[in-house]
């Protein structure tokens, strides 16, 4: 899963801004602690109404995010507040970075009056409150950019929402406060940088848990998904994913291991594959097993591959034909590995698929770093 978070550029005269403090911390705790699974890629948006719809559109455009959460401050306030919604309007009590202060105007006059954020507000706060930081829901995003980056983000193709954070600075207050809350004055947090990049991690690790969940396939159907980067070209992955041999090391997940069977790896071929689990819990085949015939319907090398899946089980809830599509894109790191599946068995938890899928791309990227760039 990849997930896009971005901050704003410092704004109204300081030298900082402590969404994109956050956002730096949270950089650097994902370098040091990645989950399985999950990317996360960050963008900075101007602060300025006639820039930040383009700047948002254009970071979508690159990354092909999953879900998006997008961070600002909040001068006047003391906890992290994930935003219920954005309203469909800009009434900026201060001028933007380009001198643009528009009152009353919509920011898309077709638009609803007010777009509900594409996350799960109450999920999020509990998640920032377990991690040891204030946070409360809010119901009001204020009427200036971050209100209008929260409106546009809720209504993305993907799920997206708007988080404040107060404005922490790394020494003193902020000079900013009432652009957000009405005749609110900048306070101390009694936080700081360190705090509210735990609260972002808190954040994106509740959207890979199912903060974002329900977003529909285009049919209308539930999409388990996953996505990482791994070291090597687009064609040594590939062949990672068409070789039985290799497909046995990595493709089992944690707590499991494999065997490939009756393999016949061309278009319109196929394999079985047996996985046996060290503390198996609701399996599918055996007591200790997941037992499933897996066509290959596309095979494009470099690029695709595109699977019917069906278990071999006398239980209802785990029958049917799962499609998994994988696709592989080249980037400067490797190369962006991503699947996702349909028409997945009733039977089959969206949360532990994901959590399964993330842990055999985990596993295929400590593969390939093994074999090395080449394989």
């Amino acid at each position: 899963m990849r997930i896009l978070v971005t901050a704003f550029e410092p704004f109204g005269g300081d030298a900082e801004n402590a969404s994109l403090e956050a956002v730096r911390r949270l950089e650097g705790a994902r370098a040091e602690r990645p989950q399985p699974g999950v990317e996360i890629v960050v963008g900075v948006l101007p602060v300025a109404f006639g820039e930040a719809d383009r700047a948002l559109a254009a970071l979508v455009a690159e990354h092909r995010p999953d879900a998006v959460v997008a961070v600002g401050e909040a001068g006047g306030r003391t906890a992290v507040t994930p935003e219920r919604w954005g309203v469909n309007e800009d009434d900026a009590r201060i001028p933007d970075n380009a001198g643009a202060q528009p009152r009353h105007e919509p920011i898309d006059p077709d638009g609803p009056e007010r777009r509900a954020s594409g996350l799960d507000v109450e999920a999020l706060v509990a998640a920032i409150e377990d991690a040891g930081v204030p946070a409360e829901a809010s119901d009001d995003a204020g009427r200036f950019l971050c209100n209008h980056v929260a409106y546009l983000v809720a209504g993305l193709d993907v799920p997206g929402g708007f988080v404040h954070v107060p404005a922490v600075r790394s020494s003193g207050v902020a000079g900013v406060g009432g652009e957000t809350d009405a005749g609110a004055a900048p306070v101390d947090a009694g936080l700081g940088f360190d705090d509210l990049g735990r609260a972002l991690e808190a954040i994106v690790g509740a959207v890979a848990r199912g903060a974002a969940r329900g977003t529909p396939h285009p049919d209308g159907h539930r999409v388990d998904r996953a996505d990482t980067v791994v070291q090597g070209p687009p064609d040594v992955v590939y062949d990672a994913l068409v070789d039985p041999a290799a497909l046995a090391q990595w493709l089992p997940p944690e707590g499991s291991s494999g065997t490939i069977e009756d393999f016949d790896g061309r278009e319109g071929g196929g394999y079985r594959i047996v996985l046996r689990f060290e503390a198996p819990e609701d399996t599918k085949t055996t007591d200790d097993a997941d037992v499933s015939r897996v066509e290959l319907l596309e095979l494009i090398p470099g690029r695709k591959v595109v699977q019917r899946i069906r278990f071999e089980t006398a239980l209802e809830r785990f029958r049917g034909a799962m499609t998994m599509t994988w696709r592989l894109e080249p980037v400067a790191a490797g190369t962006r590995v991503s699947v996702e599946a349909t028409d997945v068995p009733p039977g089959i938890a969206q949360e532990d698929h994901e959590e399964g899928l993330g842990s055999s791309l985990a596993n295929l990227a400590a593969y390939l770093q093994r074999r090395g760039p080449r394989g």
